[in-house]
């Protein structure tokens, strides 16, 4: 016991101890995550099982759902919606996991979000001893999920678009063949791929319930960030307004869409030095201390426990921040 003691008061323990908390406080959001949005039914599901006697793993579902959705959860989740509603991040948040396609909503997200930062500073504080550190800890808890979700939507954006010209081509050679563009909407959402499939489902669903498709397409638009979906969009409102051979145009705004992804992917290619350069000038400061602060603890003492190291370092941590952003707006061209 004594030497379990010994291990845990150093340096390296507390250490230990904080990367324990940060993937405990990781697991425990992960895990109520996975209870409310991981085995919620879709409407479809539940209307096609409708009438059948329900199988063992339903019930063990349902079991699970009732347990993880009890009086106080729901009261908290109640409470965090209306408090990110009056606050304006509700939508926001609703915004980006719907992006992201995250199967959550968007009160229960904030709300595990907010319990893993606030466990993760508070065990480390008490652990460390440094309330420094434990808000440092809580930053990167905060930080981690937002970054993320945020990636996750970019590369889901990014692959919507890299598809957009060859499934605006299948509507031109369905618009050629005979089919209205509802109906060459609907036979492209059957053979496009992710995340293609899903949204011109999803449009074709809102056109056949009296949406007009223009609408529709510009909600998709909207909903995944889409410039140039929504370009493809005014494109069509023009040729309605002023008549034309939409596969034609349909043609050429794919074939623009097309060199601008060559011209694209060119500039990154070109700047990808220069992006590098902002990651490694993000992580290796507070990398480099973590590290110092294991080896050589005594090293660092002064910036940790006295006034004018903790200015030196909030100083430092906000020039590497603008650091950071400044390099990433010099290499953020636009196409």
């Amino acid at each position: 016991m004594s030497v379990s003691a010994t291990v845990l008061s150093g340096a390296a323990g507390q250490a230990l101890v904080i990367g324990l908390v940060v993937l405990a406080s990781f697991g425990i959001a992960f895990a109520l995550l996975q209870s409310f949005g991981g085995r919620r039914q879709t409407v479809g599901k539940q209307l096609t099982s409708y009438g059948e006697s329900p199988s063992p793993a339903a019930t063990h579902t349902q079991n699970v759902l009732q347990l993880a959705e009890s009086k106080i959860v729901q009261d908290a989740v109640g409470l965090t919606s209306r408090l990110a509603d009056r606050a304006g991040v509700l939508e926001r948040v609703e915004h980006e996991l719907e992006r992201a396609e995250v199967p959550v909503r968007a009160a229960e997200a904030i709300l595990f979000w907010a319990a893993a930062t606030v466990v993760a500073f508070v065990v480390t504080a008490v652990v460390s001893h440094a309330p420094l550190i434990g808000l440092a800890v809580a930053a990167v808890v905060a930080a981690t999920p937002v970054v993320l979700l945020q990636a996750r939507g970019r590369k889901r954006l990014r692959t919507f678009e890299e598809q957009l010209p060859d499934t605006l081509k299948m509507v031109a050679g369905s618009l050629r063949a005979g089919f209205s563009l509802l109906q060459g909407v609907d036979a492209v959402a059957k053979e496009a791929a992710e995340p293609t499939r899903k949204e011109l489902a999803r449009v074709f669903a809102e056109a056949r319930l009296g949406r007009s498709l223009e609408d529709a397409l510009g909600d998709a638009a909207a909903r995944m960030q889409s410039r140039d979906l929504a370009w493809a969009v005014m494109a069509i409102r023009l040729q309605r307004e002023v008549g034309g051979n939409l596969a034609e145009l349909l043609d050429t705004v794919a074939e623009t869409m097309s060199e601008r992804d060559r011209l694209r992917r060119e500039i990154r290619a070109l700047t990808a030095e220069g992006r590098m350069s902002g990651v490694v000038l993000g992580i290796f400061p507070p990398a480099f201390g973590v590290i110092l602060y294991v080896i050589r603890p005594h090293y660092i003492d002064m910036l940790i426990h006295d006034g004018m190291g903790i200015a030196a370092i909030v100083a430092a941590a906000c020039m590497s921040v603008v650091g950071f952003f400044w390099l990433r707006k010099i290499v953020a061209i636009e196409v």
